[in-house]
């Protein structure tokens, strides 16, 4: 396996990642990897959820990077594997990043370069940030069960978006989502939630949204946490209070550009743990791109438990 500053390199590709079966798409990505790290193992994927086993046989190997090519599932699938399998951050491999995916707005956020040609050139001039992690865990099942995510969570308005553009048959890029947003939005988006933020008083309240973020970005761009920090140790919840369908409609993109927070429905708060309680069956968690589970649901943040190569200078 090759020395490199960061020491022995496995490589992970996930040709499916953005819904292109294309060659096109990926082997170009594939070939410069194996330029750049010619005794790498390289492991390709051929489904959604391969990442697991994938990132299971580069930890056996052992390697101390894993490089990811691929979309925001892709990282997703891999982090849980690792810290379900390695108990300490300092005993996990660090992660590089080459976007391939419809969305990576995990990568957008951190200044990784969107373009896979520019993104693999950067894994040899980037530096490790500590990244912080989200545990959820879901109250509801029995046994109770826990996921490990990156970079945001949507609950209501928003988890019911992308279920929509998962079952959807498109690429999952802005358009998609917008188009879904303005579907969902026909439907009655407001719901109720009980929620506490750390050791603070049990709040009960309507909302359209509600986000549990520790990146800044999601939906393929769209800026819907800008204070978000994914190293400061807490998250950003920003929750949307009830609008009407129009009100909804006509500020998408204010939820698009980050400048939804100065809206009079909007409130965004730091915390470390966030418990959180529907009131329907059907009250779904999003996490990085993926519904994972129902509520109810208890978060937590894992402050640094995933080295990531960012470039030296921040592009996002």
């Amino acid at each position: 396996m090759p020395e490199t500053k960061g020491g022995k390199v496995g490589v992970i590709v996930s040709p499916v990642a953005g819904r292109s079966k294309d060659p096109v798409h990926w082997t170009p990505v594939v070939d410069e990897l194996r330029r750049r790290f010619p005794s790498a193992p390289l492991i390709t994927t051929r489904a959604p959820g391969d990442e697991r086993t994938a990132t299971a046989e580069l930890l056996r190997a052992p390697v101390d990077r894993i490089v990811v090519a691929g979309g925001d599932g892709s990282i997703h699938q891999v982090v849980e594997a690792l810290l379900s399998s390695v108990a300490t951050s300092a005993d996990r491999p660090s992660l590089g990043f080459v976007p391939l995916g419809s969305g990576n707005d995990l990568a957008r956020g951190l200044g990784i370069p969107l373009v896979p040609a520019d993104a693999v050139r950067a894994l040899e001039a980037g530096r490790e940030r500590p990244i912080d992690v989200g545990k959820v865990t879901f109250l509801g099942e029995t046994p109770v069960r826990s996921a490990f995510w990156m970079n945001q969570s949507y609950l209501g308005f928003g988890a019911r978006v992308v279920d929509r553009v998962s079952r959807g048959r498109r690429p999952a890029n802005q358009t998609a989502y917008v188009r879904s947003a303005l579907r969902e939005a026909l439907h009655s988006p407001v719901r109720r939630y009980t929620f506490r933020s750390d050791d603070q008083p049990v709040e009960s309240a309507s909302a359209v949204n509600l986000l549990v973020t520790n990146g800044r970005y999601s939906g393929s761009g769209m800026l819907s946490s800008p204070r978000a920090d994914p190293s400061d140790g807490a998250f950003d919840v920003v929750f949307v209070g009830p609008m009407g369908r129009i009100h909804l409609l006509r500020d998408l993109r204010r939820f698009q550009a980050g400048t939804h927070l100065a809206l009079p429905e909007v409130r965004t708060w730091r915390v470390k743990t966030f418990e959180v309680r529907g009131e329907r069956p059907d009250d779904l968690v999003e996490a990085d791109g993926d519904i994972i589970g129902r509520l109810p649901a208890r978060y937590e943040v894992l402050p640094g438990a995933i080295r990531v190569l960012v470039p030296e200078t921040r592009v996002a």
